[in-house]
């Protein structure tokens, strides 16, 4: 994987973590579901690739 920084508005990050807590998932493991969504969108060939299992069920940044 490559890492990426991004900026999100306040009401942007707040619901990521949320979301991220209820899933107990980390906020990256979301946006890469995003950013899957959206290339598939645009790209109906685009194969996403599987999620490999999450070794922790924190978030990937403080709130």
């Amino acid at each position: 994987m490559k890492r990426t920084n991004i900026y999100l508005n306040e009401k942007q990050h707040k619901k990521l973590h949320e979301q991220a807590e209820k899933e107990g998932v980390p906020v990256a493991e979301l946006v890469r579901r995003a950013v899957d969504v959206f290339l598939m969108w645009y790209d109906p060939t685009y194969q996403p690739t599987p999620p490999t299992p999450q070794t922790r069920k924190s978030h990937s940044s403080p709130p």
